[in-house]
């Protein structure tokens, strides 16, 4: 794209590192601080293991996490992921877990009932956290976190990975339609074509539609399941794939300003990472820019990232109550450092709330992957359906 842009700076590329872990993270849990205010890093922790909240639990559950650990985080796995993601999925899809295939057996179900570990155990052990609830998901999901969090080097984009899509504009711009939001796809039989349609303004009577040989829709299905398709029938697994994919929706990021980077003046400074954690609930990860490290003048913190049922439930929240939520949290754990130089500036994004989206990404529940995307590769009444994230 950098060649094809010519060199412009509004549309080039440029790749900077990404510093995802950092040894003076803080860990943030039960209130516990050191005498200097500030909670231990994740350095003394893992030097001192007294510092870290001991949670009692069942032997059974290590038990269960240390082999759902062994499947996902499997070095050929790993490695086979690592040179090709489409083979090592595809493989582990039809002959993964010693070949009950891995799209047949959710991680609940196959620890509990193939494995016979205890009902309590299975869930204690796949369902427990900040983030559970997951157990009903195949183990791909696993192993591809895993493969993906344990890179050693990581990059982003300078100036954000928008403007990875910004720097084709410059060739697709002059066809691409903007500002339309497809309310109806209608199969024309006898011209053998599609009809797209919308509306300027919601409070339209009338649809604005443009006709085309064939549609490929990316939309995402929880939106496109509320489209029209008129003098249109798709197959009942795509149908089904439409209605029933479900979907993460998340209320996930909160961003916060501060005047300076105070966390980077710290006795023991942090530099980027996502690694400060907590069990505020609510939280999630928080992260630190990694960019112009030691710099001067103001500086944005990823102050929440959070999934899971916290996801859905801080969306219901009045925008500023949430931010006061989150900068509470962080004059909590950095201290009165963090309300003395908070801007008043902050971004926050629910997915859920969002009009293109309604969702953040999509969760297949077990046996998904293996049925549905077949289908994804057909062209029925001249659509191409692909919209699953």
């Amino acid at each position: 794209m950098n060649q094809l842009n010519e060199g412009q700076p509004n549309y080039t590329i440029n790749f900077i590192p990404w510093i995802q872990e950092s040894p003076n993270g803080l860990y943030y849990f039960s209130g516990l601080k050191n005498a200097d205010g500030l909670p231990p890093t994740a350095k003394e922790v893992k030097s001192n293991p007294k510092l870290a909240i001991a949670i009692p639990a069942d032997p059974i559950v290590g038990n269960i996490t240390d082999l759902v650990s062994d499947i996902g985080c499997n070095p050929k796995t790993m490695a086979a992921a690592a040179k090709n993601v489409f083979t090592a999925y595809k493989a582990f899809i039809n002959t993964g877990l010693g070949g009950l295939g891995g799209d047949d057996w959710s991680e609940f179900a196959y620890v509990h009932n193939h494995l016979k570990y205890s009902l309590n155990a299975t869930d204690q052990a796949v369902n427990a956290g900040e983030y559970g609830g997951y157990g009903g998901n195949s183990l791909w999901d696993t192993i591809y976190e895993c493969a993906y969090f344990g890179a050693t080097t990581w990059r982003t984009i300078d100036g954000g990975l928008n403007k990875l899509p910004d720097s084709f504009y410059p060739h697709v711009g002059s066809i691409t339609a903007m500002g339309c939001a497809i309310e109806r796809a209608e199969f024309l039989s006898d011209s053998d074509q599609v009809r797209l349609s919308w509306k300027e303004k919601y409070t339209d009577i009338a649809y604005q539609s443009k006709t085309y040989d064939y549609a490929i829709i990316s939309a995402p299905f929880s939106k496109v399941r509320s489209w029209r398709f008129p003098n249109t029938t798709f197959n009942p697994t795509l149908k089904n794939a439409i209605a029933a994919m479900p979907y993460t929706t998340v209320c996930k990021k909160v961003a916060l300003q501060f005047s300076t980077r105070f966390w980077e003046h710290y006795p023991r400074p942090i530099y980027g990472s996502c690694s400060t954690a907590t069990d505020i609930p609510g939280i999630g990860s928080i992260c630190y820019p990694s960019y112009k490290i030691n710099s001067t003048g103001p500086g944005v913190m990823l102050a929440s990232y959070t999934s899971g049922d916290f996801g859905i439930r801080f969306a219901s929240l009045p925008e500023l109550e949430h931010v006061q939520y989150v900068l509470n949290a962080m004059i909590e754990i950095h201290g009165e450092v963090a309300r003395e130089q908070y801007t008043g500036r902050f971004n926050r994004k629910c997915w859920a709330l969002d009009p293109l989206e309604s969702a953040s990404w999509a969760s297949p529940s077990i046996g998904m992957h293996k049925l549905y995307i077949p289908t994804y590769f057909e062209t029925e009444n001249n659509d191409c359906i692909d919209s699953t994230d």
